[in-house]
């Protein structure tokens, strides 16, 4: 039910008028998630659309602070999500042991109890010190850390570890590395050196895999030095089009929806 009102709402029209009524009844039968969408200072929240009661709040946070002592890691970081919004944590954030390194331990708990997307949290406050977290996420196939640690040792210059987790995000499917490609390869940086050709590939990939805020790249409007229809031979751009269209057949893409990456991305995946 909860996901259901995800959807009407994204899907627009009469159906996100009828979003606020989905997620009612969810947070009637229960789900924290729904009960939190219709907090009042939830950015996330419907309350922009809908009027909503600050009830659900302390009864999101009591179901949350149950299934955190039962060991469900989703639980226990909602809670340190939500004080992270708060105004004390904000306030004390770079003190030490306070704001900051209470939600880190909140975060770290969380991924001891099983989920991996607070890996990710770690990883972007403190690099170094949680990079051993998001390497294990990845041996435990939790996609999104695939492309988070191929960039970070691309700034660390280890093409080896950088090629390693690279290749398992392509073969994985993964769209905003794939995307993510198109763009180093147009643009050339100091490790992945300019080649129109791999652009050609990896943005063939991504409109086949229905993203076409690229497309224009292969036009004839495009910026002269961005236009790939001029960059790349035409017998090559026949080739690299089946081969990406057998790429997509082989390879669906891969989105990864939870509660804090969809519809509004509460946490960048």
């Amino acid at each position: 039910m909860y996901w259901l009102g995800n959807t009407y709402q994204l899907e627009g029209g009469m159906k996100r008028l009828d979003a606020g009524r989905i997620f009612l009844k969810a947070a009637n039968m229960g789900d924290p998630w729904a009960m939190y969408r219709l907090y009042t200072k939830n950015p996330y929240s419907l309350c922009t659309v809908w009027p909503c009661d600050s009830k659900w709040d302390s009864k999101a946070v009591e179901i949350w602070e149950k299934q955190s002592k039962q060991g469900n890691g989703k639980a226990t970081f909602a809670l340190a999500l939500r004080k992270d919004r708060t105004f004390w944590y904000n306030v004390t954030k770079w003190l030490p042991g306070m704001g900051q390194e209470k939600l880190n331990q909140m975060a770290l708990k969380a991924f001891h109890q099983g989920y991996q997307g607070a890996a990710v949290y770690l990883f972007n406050h403190n690099k170094s010190a949680n990079l051993q977290y998001l390497i294990q996420a990845a041996k435990n196939n939790f996609i999104p850390a695939y492309a988070k640690l191929a960039i970070y040792y691309k700034e660390k210059n280890n093409v080896n570890l950088m090629n390693k987790y690279k290749n398992i995000a392509i073969q994985s499917g993964d769209t905003g590395f794939i995307k993510f490609l198109f763009y180093v390869y147009i643009q050339g940086d100091l490790v992945y050196k300019k080649d129109f050709d791999k652009a050609y590939y990896y943005g063939k990939i991504t409109i086949l895999y229905g993203d076409n805020n690229i497309s224009e790249a292969f036009g004839e409007n495009a910026p002269k030095e961005f236009r790939l229809s001029a960059k790349v031979a035409k017998d090559k751009q026949i080739v690299l089009t089946q081969k990406a269209k057998e790429f997509v057949r082989t390879h669906p893409p891969y989105h990864y929806y939870d509660e804090y990456s969809f519809p509004f991305d509460g946490m960048d995946f």
